[in-house]
């Protein structure tokens, strides 16, 4: 019975955003705390569209999806740069697409601090989510013992 209560789709898409925020937040930090490190590359990380399929969620992008007519053709996946690897069911890569400055440092710090506002933003947004999901719970729960 409580296995039912807990094991919600929505509590654990809650539960996989907070912790790709939290992992997000480190990298944003990294990532400023490398801002002046020469040839150093921005990581960043790709979270949405990974648990949006995990929970069979399909949004519309308006892009038209890439047909092969022969088994030469290259299947049109996205490609995030050869240093990736999936932490949390996020990728996180290395963004070695572009270089800002002559060092080879491609960090915008501008950018990066635009980022980590948003990602508190986000990460606030889903705590308080979470908190009155679980509310909703313990009122559930309290209101069977009377």
């Amino acid at each position: 019975m409580f296995d039912r209560l807990f094991n919600q789709p929505a509590l654990y898409a809650l539960e996989r955003a907070m912790d790709a925020s939290a992992v997000r937040a480190e990298l944003i930090a990294n990532n400023i705390a490398n801002a002046d490190t020469p040839n150093y590359k921005a990581v960043r990380m790709r979270f949405e569209e990974y648990l949006e399929r995990e929970m069979g969620i399909s949004t519309p992008t308006g892009d038209l999806p890439l047909q092969r007519t022969d088994s030469r053709h290259l299947p049109g996946n996205v490609s995030y740069g050869i240093n990736g690897q999936f932490i949390n069911g996020a990728f996180v890569y290395i963004d070695d697409s572009t270089t800002f400055r002559l060092d080879g440092n491609n960090v915008d710090i501008d950018h990066e601090t635009a980022e980590q506002a948003k990602n508190a933003i986000q990460y606030s947004t889903l705590t308080e989510l979470a908190g009155r999901r679980l509310s909703a719970l313990r009122t559930v729960i309290s209101e069977g013992r009377r």
